[in-house]
């Protein structure tokens, strides 16, 4: 077998000589890069300020050599932390898999979710009796290879969508999906069967879909988006009815990561202007899309269902809202995705743009020094789901 030094990295021992190096040669840097941005004109935009400056700057030299040797969070159904705010999920025995989602090789299995910011319980006391919450079925980001939806990670973004909704006893439920790193049994469509089987998880739970706002973040974003197209094609298919899964009552999509297919082509962003103000590397895309859509699984990384951005479609009468960072590498691709939408009949698409901000504030605001662009957001999306009576 021949090895490139890329391959040999996933390797011990190479994978701890790499770490290691990589510490040393990063704890040499650090104090360079806090004199360095000290000067506002060095800095990766000028509205940036130190703070933001320095962490953009340090989250992508982490993003980039995590990418170099493939660390993965553990995935795992335990509740941890969350304790009973976690539940476990079979896969659904209604025949909800179809389409794009009968594999012959991929099959639904038993994932997990957590609650936020206490477990949805329909008959509770405090429920009886109220109208039903709005529940926000949120999809976490990290390239289809890292994240998940647990406390550690998404406690933030969490925070940003309950405190901002109309409805004072709002949910928030994170679908902890199948990481393609997992291994090629957790490629495409993996994860989108995951977020239908959460999804049709609530609806057992006694929510109406008129209740159930369908959210994710940059990779997220992505699963969103073809969820919205599994629904779509599912109602074009039996325009008499049938339909198992009807359609949410809306949709919010943060940076959502909309044509993955580019990463294939090597140093595909690294020309962009946004490529130096943004934290995203291209290491981390070219590992998401591979492990997402691997070369020789049938899987198209350009094609619809993978990189909606060319691919326009009816979204079964669910309202968008698209949020995007004017300096993040995506945000041309984030436009195209929703001009393209816009343009087909019944479509209704609320493009937001953030100025100044790099990609996904909704998970990292508070971390990278963005935390009142967030706040601002989450405030616009409020008023925006307000409007539709969430």
């Amino acid at each position: 077998m021949a090895f490139t030094l890329s391959s040999l990295l996933l390797h011990q021992p190479f994978k701890t000589i790499y770490i290691l190096g990589a510490l040393l040669y990063n704890l040499f840097l650090l104090p360079l890069c806090l004199l360095f941005y000290l000067s506002p004109t060095l800095r990766q935009h000028p509205s940036y300020t130190y703070r933001q400056a320095l962490m953009v700057r340090l989250l992508k030299i982490y993003i980039y050599h995590i990418s170099r040797i493939r660390s993965h969070p553990a995935w795992t159904l335990a509740p941890g932390s969350e304790g009973q705010r976690f539940t476990p999920i079979p896969p659904s025995d209604k025949p909800i898999y179809r389409g794009e989602l009968d594999d012959p090789d991929i099959k639904p299995a038993r994932i997990g979710g957590t609650w936020y910011p206490t477990v949805y319980d329909p008959s509770s006391p405090e429920e009886k009796g109220k109208k039903p919450s709005t529940v926000i079925l949120h999809i976490h980001f990290g390239a289809f290879v890292i994240g998940e939806g647990r406390s550690e990670d998404l406690g933030y973004g969490a925070h940003l969508l309950t405190s901002h909704t109309r409805r004072s006893n709002a949910r928030v439920f994170a679908v902890q999906y199948r990481l393609s790193s997992l291994g090629p049994g957790c490629r495409f469509p993996a994860p989108l069967q995951d977020v239908v089987t959460a999804y049709a998880h609530l609806l057992d739970l006694g929510i109406p879909a008129t209740s159930i706002v369908v959210s994710g973040d940059s990779a997220g974003g992505n699963l969103a988006i073809a969820f919205l197209r599994y629904i779509s094609a599912q109602q074009q298919q039996h325009p008499g009815g049938g339909v198992l899964l009807p359609a949410p009552a809306a949709a919010l999509l943060w940076g959502p990561w909309t044509h993955p297919g580019a990463a294939t082509r090597p140093r595909s962003r690294t020309g962009d202007p946004s490529y130096a103000t943004d934290f995203l590397d291209d290491a981390l895309l070219e590992w998401g899309v591979r492990a997402y859509a691997p070369p020789r699984s049938g899987v198209d990384p350009d094609g619809a269902w993978v990189s909606p951005r060319d691919h326009p479609f009816a979204c079964a009468g669910v309202p968008l809202w698209v949020q995007f960072g004017a300096l993040e590498v995506m945000g041309g691709d984030v436009v195209r995705f929703a001009e393209g939408m816009r343009g087909v009949k019944g479509n209704e698409v609320e493009l937001v743009e953030v100025e100044g901000a790099p990609h996904d504030i909704f998970l990292l605001g508070r971390l990278l020094g963005f935390g009142d662009m967030a706040e601002e957001m989450a405030e616009k999306m409020g008023a925006w789901l307000r409007g539709k009576g969430l």
